[in-house]
């Protein structure tokens, strides 16, 4: 029986993956979307063929959609040329990628741990997940009422996948105090099914981890996101103890080219995380702190 696993968490590397010259050892690779920039073929076939390459190093690739993986997908399907079901179940992206496991609603075992993905839907709002990015979209995808799937997260997951954070946690949009593309909904659910480990990306600026104290529920943390050139860390909101989670990581790797005015590059890491299994067959989960471009 497994004792110890090394989970490596990516997320927003927006097409920037070759980028990454060296990859830490472990045994599980999980990446939490936005792997593309706009998601046409070229970009899919890509990614799919370092995910490829990368099979030498892991023994497992877990990986969900971000809302900028639907964006050839949401023209296709408005034109009629992909059918709704591909869309709605999430087959559009997973037959384009065949070296991972694509979780799009949906959970896996994975020596022993019980991980679930809730892919991005590309019905939902980049800025407000839990509103309808297009009425069209979900009329032609025939979702009658708007669905957010958050609900589908089962009860004591070890390690769940999202895209967006959940409201308030790491969502602080471009150095102010306000909260941007997080989800409520999210929150309500996470205080529910508590899940141990929450995996997450979508703002950039809020890369960063928190990781829960077990003696009085308080968490640790912070933003890791330094924007150049005076290098100051944007603020962010601490963590409620009513949620559950031992981590929290938001590992959205690219730079915010707004906030530091330049071009794209991944300006965090690959985050390790350290599953430990403990008496009666849990796990215990720890963070690595300060993932640094290399």
């Amino acid at each position: 029986m497994t004792e110890r696993l090394r989970l490596v968490h990516l997320s927003d590397t927006h097409g920037c993956h070759r980028s990454l010259k060296s990859m830490p050892e472990g045994d599980i690779l999980l990446h939490s979307g936005d792997f593309t920039n706009s998601g046409t073929d070229g970009e899919l076939a890509d990614f799919n063929n370092w995910l490829g390459e990368l099979r030498r190093i892991y023994k497992h690739i877990i990986v969900i959609p971000g809302n900028h993986d639907w964006g050839k997908g949401i023209s296709r399907f408005s034109r009629g040329d992909i059918p709704a079901k591909d869309m709605y179940d999430g087959t559009y992206l997973k037959k384009r990628l065949t070296n991972c496991t694509m979780l799009f609603h949906e959970g896996i075992v994975v020596e022993g741990l019980n991980i679930f993905g809730s892919g991005w839907d590309c019905w939902q709002s980049a800025g407000s997940p839990d509103k309808r990015y297009s009425d069209s979209v979900t009329e032609q995808l025939g979702v009658k009422a708007f669905k957010v799937r958050y609900s589908l997260i089962p009860p004591n997951s070890d390690v769940v996948l999202t895209h967006c954070p959940p409201r308030n946690i790491l969502d602080c949009v471009e150095g102010s105090d306000s909260p941007w593309g997080s989800s409520q909904l999210l929150v309500e659910e996470l205080v529910k099914k508590a899940p141990k480990v929450l995996l997450f990306g979508h703002l950039h600026e809020q890369r960063g981890y928190f990781q829960k104290n077990p003696s009085d529920g308080s968490f640790s943390g912070g933003v890791e996101y330094v924007v150049p050139p005076k290098n100051w860390v944007p603020k962010t909101k601490p963590v409620s103890k009513k949620i559950p989670c031992q981590v929290l990581s938001n590992n959205a790797m690219l730079n915010h080219g707004r906030m530091d005015k330049s071009s794209s590059y991944l300006a965090g890491s690959p985050r390790v995380i350290t599953a430990q299994r403990v008496s009666g067959g849990g796990w215990n989960f720890v963070a690595q702190a300060n993932p640094v471009a290399k």
